[in-house]
């Protein structure tokens, strides 16, 4: 066992206990409430604004920025009332135990993907890939591979993406001007 499965390990199993604490629905509804209330807030938050603007006296930008805050505050808080209500729920119906193991599994793909986008990204980084986690460690480590699997299998486009961060060579001309060097990075995109 090498340090990085002792490190992976260690986050997979804290997530295993905090997603068992929380149950299924608690940890989905954090989840979905943070998607909520990111896409909420970008498209509802103009209800926000016009009632704030009522009240306050305040300049536009401070306005858009509060009414941002709010919108995404308040969906977040309802979402989680409502996975804590479905929680009650499945304890009330005797599914308690499923709900907790459920939460953990749940809890422990969330943190095992969003360490996968982190090495994809690390990786793409040839300048701090080999610092960070070097090849040897990576090829005897028995769960650096199925981590890192997991976020290329739902995001390839983000692979793709990676890719091409990685393949991006230093401009030869360096006496470029802003716009040429803006045409080659979109030639290159």
């Amino acid at each position: 066992m090498s340090a990085v499965d002792i490190v992976l390990g260690v986050i997979l199993l804290f997530s295993f206990y905090t997603g068992w604490k929380k149950g299924l629905f608690v940890a989905l509804a954090s989840l979905v409430g943070l998607i909520a209330g990111v896409y909420g807030a970008i498209y509802f938050s103009h209800f926000a604004g016009a009632y704030l603007a009522k009240s306050f006296d305040w300049s536009e930008q401070t306005l858009n920025l509060a009414a941002f805050a709010v919108t995404f505050l308040i969906i977040i808080f309802v979402v989680s009332l409502a996975g804590k209500l479905l929680t009650k729920i499945a304890d009330f119906a005797a599914l308690g135990f499923i709900n907790k193991i459920l939460g953990g599994v749940f809890n422990v793909l969330k943190f095992a993907f969003i360490i996968s986008v982190i090495f994809m990204f690390i990786n793409a980084s040839t300048d701090i890939s080999g610092m960070i986690i070097s090849e040897d460690k990576k090829a005897d480590s028995v769960l650096y591979e199925p981590v890192a699997s997991i976020a290329p299998i739902f995001l390839p486009n983000l692979l793709s993406e990676v890719d091409k961060l990685r393949n991006i060579e230093p401009e030869e001309d360096q006496d470029a001007t802003p716009s040429e060097a803006t045409a080659i990075k979109d030639s290159i995109n």
